[in-house]
């Protein structure tokens, strides 16, 4: 099969863009120095690159809603900025373990970066006639062992203490931080939590108690470090494992530097970019580096491919690299485009999170394909040499590619053979996988965005178990009409909505000036001006958990253990219905129900949905793209099924695992079905370069099959791995992430070598084709 035959025909519309690559064989100085310059801004942007350790920027939306609960944030500073230390021990209410505990509140006090912190030493008696209350736990503990019991008993029957800050079981205590966010952003997070645990190691030495720390600035911390740790992991993994491929089957580490340069620097530039312009690594931006990786190697591999078969052939490097351009080139042009597709899809998610990734993925995907169609041709010409010893009749046969041709050649043949047998197995399975996928439930879990191999969430299970959990729901009061805080009817509005949240919802561990207000009513005196008076009393850092700066707004705090959102948004709505009656009742009062368990419950299902939604239109809008790139309605219907089919079965996987569809595993499949796709534009476009006038279809499926069949399998298999480096993440949603990743490639790949060829076959027999004539054109200058 000469050059001219392979050339002649091209029935891809990429616009030229491919023959960007003949620019760099025409001016390779200038170009090389563009891409140096290009790869030192590169480098330069990539020390630019921060970290967004946010739990909420999942959820940023332009709406009301949102805008309330970044309003706490500002009004509360201490609601969403707490550090709690969970501290068990069998004996923790005994002497020597109380003393310790004690010792440990002092010493944390002192650390530079705290401004407070709560503990069930906090606690006070009731008031004396003075209005003098003394602490349940003085410093100088009791000697008397009965004095002792009595201390521990009224500690332990607190309404304030037990089930909040102590467990029923005496085994478990809680201690809440509060952090100085001044000093936290001057000295970082890590060296203030770093001196709290230290802080804790030392005290709690020999004493039989355990202590573990969680809050928000602790799984920021957390999901910091994971993110810092996996780029290192990724790129290593990734870089390795491609490398190793190229060299194995190539057998030319010329040829393998080829196909690993291009989407090195297609990382180097795309981080580079965006650290210049102001992005932040984040938990999907993590999997940015890989994406990159595998995106552009994906095509380098078929260039190289192309490149090799043709110095096989007798041609020099020149004519094999213009021939890779001029009939892969297009190609890559289309598959590129695809992916761009998928990555813009994600820009219409309310998600700000998701927005961003489909904004960096969009420009990565720019940049990859510049990376190769621009920088593969100089790097072939330049690493290329002495071309002609690669030619069949002076070099033995290359056994793991022709191996890997050969076994794609006997694939293709059982399936030809029996073409309407395999589309119909691929029709069933593919409304089989559908209904799973269909039926797959959205879920959402804070655990899944937080390493959980670190201490954060070991401490949140435990207060998730003892106490009543540890994931804040907020209910803001605010009032514009100048009523005073410390009136009748602003702290019969607070009582009415701290009621509903503990009787009527169910929450523990309530917070507000109710609080404060119930303990004095006990103590016989809640009248309104010793209600103000004893929050004269409070330290700052906990007047400002429930009473704002201005007291024209106050907060009701209660906990919920995390769970999945869809158990805690029943929660939510019945927090919602039995606030309607104090709304109604007071009309110059705003309740509002937030907090990050409320902004998640609500919007995940929904934002998950939209994204699940946008999948089939992807894949349909793909199919049209390439029905119009080929000229041909019959691309665009047959592309339909090996294009949808291995995201069904990657739901289906799902499905059967019992597991939900997560932001994670909907982000993949929107994203790995622009990849997975890479492969069947690479067949079409060899497939209608190998039909013949008067020649059988399944001759030409063949020819184009094996041509391209080796270098996909390679490609899938690198795609597979470099993606699925992710399940070594600390993250649990990253893990789903290579999961489903990996999983989809595979059965990408089982679309792309068997349905596709088969539906393709009846296709053909059904629609009879016409290869088109054209004369002969030489497009190797």
């Amino acid at each position: 099969m000469s050059t001219a035959d392979d050339q002649h025909r091209n029935f891809v519309s990429s616009f030229g863009l491919e023959r960007l690559g003949l620019v760099g064989l025409r001016a390779p100085a200038l170009v090389s120095v563009l891409i140096a310059i290009a790869t030192v801004l590169g480098l330069m942007g990539l020390t630019k690159l921060q970290v967004d350790d946010s739990l909420s920027e999942l959820f940023r939306t332009n709406t009301d809603e949102f805008r309330r609960y970044e309003a706490i944030d500002r009004k509360f500073p201490s609601s969403e900025y707490d550090v709690l230390v969970v501290v068990e021990g069998h004996d923790l209410l005994q002497r020597k373990q109380l003393e310790a505990f004690a010792g440990l509140t002092t010493e944390l006090q002192l650390v530079d970066g705290v401004s407070g912190l709560v503990s069930m030493l906090s606690a006070r008696a009731k008031p004396d006639a003075s209005g003098y209350a003394a602490p349940l736990v003085p410093d100088e503990l009791p000697e008397d062992g009965a004095a002792y019991d009595a201390m521990i008993a009224s500690l332990k029957s607190n309404d304030i203490v037990k089930g909040k800050f102590l467990s029923d079981d005496g085994q478990l205590a809680m201690i809440i931080i509060a952090l100085d966010r001044k000093v936290v952003e001057e000295q970082t997070a890590r060296v203030v939590i770093g001196n709290i645990n230290a802080v804790i190691d030392e005290q709690l030495q020999d004493t039989g108690l355990t202590a573990k720390i969680t809050g928000a600035p602790v799984m920021q911390l957390e999901i910091r470090n994971a993110v810092e740790r996996d780029q290192i992991l990724y790129n290593g993994l990734g870089l390795l494992f491609g490398a190793v491929i190229a060299v194995i089957f190539f057998r030319r580490v010329s040829l393998m530097l080829v196909a690993a340069l291009p989407p090195v620097l297609a990382v180097i530039w795309s981080l580079g970019i965006l650290g210049w312009m102001g992005f932040k690594l984040n938990l999907f931006l993590n999997v940015m580096t890989p994406l990159i990786m595998v995106m552009g190697f994906a095509d380098s591999m078929q260039m190289v491919s192309a490149i090799r078969i043709r110095l096989r052939e007798g041609d020099n490097r020149y004519e094999a690299v213009r021939f890779a351009i001029n009939i892969v080139g297009p190609a890559c042009v289309l598959a590129h485009g695809v992916a761009l597709l998928a990555f813009l899809a994600l820009l219409f998610s309310e998600s700000g999170l998701i927005r961003t990734f489909g904004m960096a993925g969009s420009i990565a995907v720019c940049v990859s394909f510049i990376a190769v169609i621009l920088v593969l041709p100089i790097l072939a010409v330049m690493f290329i040499r002495n071309e002609e010893n690669l030619a069949k009749d002076r070099t033995p046969a290359d056994k793991l590619m022709d191996g890997l041709g050969v076994i794609v050649g006997e694939i293709v043949d059982r399936v030809t053979h029996r073409p309407y047998l395999y589309t119909v197995l691929g029709v069933v399975l593919f409304f089989l996988f559908g209904a799973a996928f269909v039926d797959l439930p959205t879920r959402y879990r804070l655990a899944d965005q937080v390493p959980d191999r670190e201490q954060a969430l070991d401490a949140t299970s435990r207060i998730d178990q003892k106490l009543t959990g540890a994931n804040p729901v907020h209910v803001m009061i605010e009032w514009k009409d100048g009523t005073p805080l410390y009136s009748e009817k602003t702290l019969g509005v607070i009582g009415q909505v701290h009621n509903a949240l503990e009787k009527e919802a169910g929450l523990g561990n309530v917070w507000s000036l109710e609080s404060l207000r119930r303990w004095l009513h006990e103590a016989g005196d809640d009248k309104i001006e010793t209600v103000q008076k004893f929050v004269g009393f409070l330290p700052e850092h906990l007047v400002r958990r429930f009473i704002a700066d201005g007291q024209s707004s106050v907060l009701v705090t209660g906990r919920l253990p995390d769970v999945d959102s869809s158990h805690i948004l029943p929660v939510v709505e019945k927090i919602d219905r039995s606030l309607d009656p104090v709304r109604a009742a007071n009309p110059g009062f705003e309740i509002s129900v937030t907090g990050l368990p409320a902004i998640a419950a609500r919007n995940s299902a929904r934002m998950i949905d939209q994204l699940k939604e946008s999948i089939p239109i992807c894949v349909a809008f793909a199919g049209v793209l390439l029905g119009l790139a080929f000229r041909s309605p019959f691309v665009a219907v047959v592309s339909l099924l090996p294009g949808l089919f291995p995201v069904l079965a990657s739901g289906a996987l799902l499905w059967g695992l019992d597991e939900g569809l997560e932001f994670a595993s909907v982000v993949a499949l929107l994203v790995v079905f622009g990849l997975g796709i890479d492969a069947l534009i690479h067949f079409l476009n060899r497939l209608r370069l190998e039909e013949r006038k008067g020649d059988a279809p399944e001759h030409a499926i063949r020819r184009a099959r094996v041509l391209v069949g080796p270098a996909i399998i390679l490609t899938t298999i690198v795609l597979a791995f470099g993606l699925g480096v992710t399940v070594f993440s600390d993250l649990p949603s990253l893990r789903t992430f290579g999961l489903v990743c990996g999983f989809t490639l595979l059965a990408s790949l089982l679309a792309d070598l068997v349905f596709l060829p088969a539906t393709i076959m009846v296709g053909r027999r059904l629609w009879p084709h016409k290869p088109a004539e054209e004369p002969v054109r030489d497009v190797s200058g």
